[in-house]
């Protein structure tokens, strides 16, 4: 091969190389940040616990959305899922946590772009519930789920899985976890690090490609 296209390839390679960078960034800089708090500010201190291993949304969970269609997680990719998972029903318990996830949402301000809000309901057979809940919550996606893929949510959630509220990372990994009962306080302070520090990775890789 000539150095000339050698040098065309290695130019055409860059783009792409550079847009790995700044879709992964955001992933990039959570596991960095939570697994070295000590580069936090002072006095701040990370209330998320990290799912370990990760659970891949796409490939370990079978989804469907209220109407009996594959749930397709494309829609979600590039941006911070806020999840909570429930059974087949919706009581005010879990009315409670879906308004507190849009609120999180709403207190992050222009930021809120980057985030979704995603309900997995273990039961195939409440779509038409699903379907309520979709509209009456403007913006939330819903998908159902069957007892298996439930179990796998469970197991990696933990104790009181049904009332946690788990992240999604912008590359469909469910990567961290709350305790039943964590304050909304908790997540929307994590969510206003992870944000930050996903803005300055992504900053710093396209100034690095320019």
């Amino acid at each position: 091969m000539s150095e000339v296209a050698a040098g065309q390839n290695k130019r055409g390679i860059a783009p792409l190389l550079a847009m790995i960078a700044i879709f992964a960034a955001p992933v990039i800089a959570a596991w960095f940040f939570y697994l070295n708090p000590g580069y936090l500010p002072a006095g701040r201190t990370n209330k998320g616990e990290l799912i370990e291993p990760v659970v891949p949304l796409s490939s370990e969970l079978r989804l469907l959305d209220p109407q009996g269609a594959a749930f397709d997680p494309a829609g979600l990719a590039g941006k911070w899922v806020l999840v909570y998972l429930t059974g087949g029903e919706c009581g005010d318990d879990c009315m409670e946590h879906l308004i507190a996830i849009r609120q999180i949402r709403l207190a992050l301000g222009e930021s809120q772009f980057s985030v979704d809000r995603l309900l997995i309901m273990i039961d195939p057979s409440a779509g038409d519930l699903a379907a309520r809940l979709a509209g009456e919550l403007d913006g939330m996606r819903v998908a159902l789920t069957d007892a298996a893929s439930g179990q796998t949510l469970m197991d990696a959630l933990g104790e009181g899985a049904l009332g946690r509220i788990p992240i999604l990372d912008p590359m469909g990994n469910l990567m961290m976890r709350y305790a039943p009962g964590a304050p909304a306080k908790d997540t929307l302070k994590d969510m206003e690090r992870l944000l930050k520090a996903s803005k300055s990775w992504i900053k710093g890789a396209q100034y690095g490609h320019q």
